[in-house]
């Protein structure tokens, strides 16, 4: 069992294509450098970087039963950490997260020439679909990471929603606080 976070900046397509990539690349330096922190003082592991976006996993070691909250705790500093950064610099997009929980396998994917570690299950897709429900400055979670929250789960049930890739819709939430 694992909780999966992504985030991403929205709008970052519409600010790359009107900024110099020197400007991109710097504010995207800006925001790693304080995103980062806060995944790694919450626990999780990145699994990557794409661009804009960020893909970390919390229980990767199966040592985490609280890996829901620490996911949590590590999308409301990401939120909070990208807020004044976005402010300071007008046109700066903000960040969007997603973080789903359930089963998945951890392990090297890849051919034996290159390979790298990833999450594989659908707790991992359905995070991905519900970043990309989720509006600038918003996190939305899916049922089993509510559940999962306990007492710090504080937020306004959505509903369930239809997102890409999935048979039925998913029950979501998003997360205040």
């Amino acid at each position: 069992m694992v909780s999966v976070l992504f985030a991403d900046l929205a709008a970052f397509t519409t600010f790359s294509e009107t900024r110099p990539p020197t400007e991109v690349l710097e504010m995207l330096n800006s925001f790693w450098a304080a995103v980062v922190p806060a995944i790694d003082d919450a626990g999780g592991v990145i699994e990557h970087f794409a661009g804009d976006g960020i893909m970390a996993i919390f229980n990767t070691e199966g040592d985490q039963p609280d890996h829901a909250r620490r996911a949590a705790r590590a999308a409301r500093a990401i939120v909070a950490a990208a807020r004044p950064i976005a402010a300071s610099r007008p046109g700066w997009p903000t960040f969007r997260v997603g973080i789903n929980t359930g089963p998945a396998v951890l392990g090297d994917l890849g051919a034996a020439e290159r390979r790298s570690f990833a999450v594989i299950g659908d707790a991992t897709n359905t995070a991905a679909r519900l970043m990309t429900a989720a509006e600038p400055g918003q996190i939305v979670v899916g049922r089993s990471t509510w559940e999962a929250l306990g007492d710090d789960a504080r937020g306004i049930a959505l509903g369930a929603i239809t997102v890409k890739g999935k048979r039925d819709p998913v029950e979501v939430w998003r997360l205040e606080g």
